[in-house]
């Protein structure tokens, strides 16, 4: 009894310090934790502290997911989208810099643009300046929103615009990757918005131009339920016209989901329930994690083709 106690208490006493801890870092780190919320405005989520799902290390590179950061110190993290116009919205600590445009063949082979993350400057790859930063070096976290629209690119660094310029040189669409040339460079909640798409919320968007490509549409829970209740696939994706015109399958969809964002998804339409502490159809564990979303109980939807 007397080891129990003992044992009791030294539980105790990790929470307590594990909850101050939490507290501390939630006030040294606002917004941190929070998934971001999809909506209808053709934002999607990059990276947002869960995993690293939609990016990969370039070879020989030094990269790693750290307390919801993504930290580097060598080589490049490479986004697996392709893109042309758009918006993107995160926050960078670090000298690095950021690459767009990037494309290789079979697409139009380019070497795409550099943004440099210390005084928010854009170059082409050879070094030419597109746009001239004047933003001081600083080693302070920075929110930093890069607007590449038409030929016209705009560089904000905490709402104050520090760079702007144009250029046509590379006009494809390509990958985005965040460069670290040594020095610890860091980034956390990022987002993009695909821009100057043609509007498509009037054309129809049915579940069997999906089908073309993603043949299991029939085989996961998910996609069965939803299949049966006649709910497009557009419900939750968007119409997406330029992702099922992608023959290259480098386009997303209009609306992506990461795992800290599913059930607010899911909620958009089903009520919460309360999770229950048995498995009534006897399989998988007792209990669900503490962290589970309504993918770990009702089947994960990966839209393979």
């Amino acid at each position: 009894m007397r080891r129990e106690g003992k044992d009791w208490e030294r539980r105790m006493a990790i929470a307590a310090v594990l909850a101050v801890g939490g507290m501390l870092f939630a006030a040294a780190h606002p917004g941190q934790g929070k998934p971001f919320t999809p909506g209808k405005d053709g934002w999607l989520t990059l990276f947002d502290g869960s995993d690293v799902a939609k990016w990969q290390k370039s070879k020989d590179a030094s990269w790693a997911l750290k307390d919801g950061t993504l930290v580097g110190t060598k080589g490049e993290m490479v986004s697996h989208w392709h893109w042309t116009d758009f918006e993107l919205a995160g926050e960078f600590r670090g000298a690095g810099s950021l690459r767009f445009r990037v494309s290789l063949a079979p697409m139009p082979d380019q070497a795409g643009y550099v943004l440099g993350l210390a005084d928010g400057s854009i170059r082409t790859a050879d070094g030419r300046v597109v746009a001239r930063g004047k933003h001081p070096a600083s080693d302070a976290w920075r929110s930093v929103r890069l607007l590449v629209s038409k030929g016209k690119f705009t560089v904000d660094f905490d709402g104050k615009t520090v760079a702007e310029g144009g250029d046509n040189t590379y006009p494809a669409m390509g990958y985005l990757a965040l460069v670290a040339d040594g020095r610890p460079f860091q980034a956390r909640r990022l987002r993009i918005r695909p821009l100057n798409r043609e509007k498509h919320e009037n054309i129809p968007a049915p579940n069997s131009a999906c089908y073309v490509c993603h043949a299991n549409f029939d085989g996961e829970p998910i996609s069965k339920v939803h299949l049966k209740e006649e709910v497009p696939c557009a419900k939750c994706h968007g119409p997406s016209l330029a992702h099922r015109s992608d023959e290259d399958n480098v386009t997303t969809p209009d609306v992506m989901f990461t795992r800290a964002e599913v059930d607010a998804a899911c909620l958009e339409c089903h009520k919460r329930h309360k999770r229950e502490k048995n498995r009534k159809d006897g399989r998988g564990p007792g209990r669900p994690p503490d962290d589970a979303t309504c993918t770990d109980c009702h089947g994960n939807h990966k839209g393979r083709n």
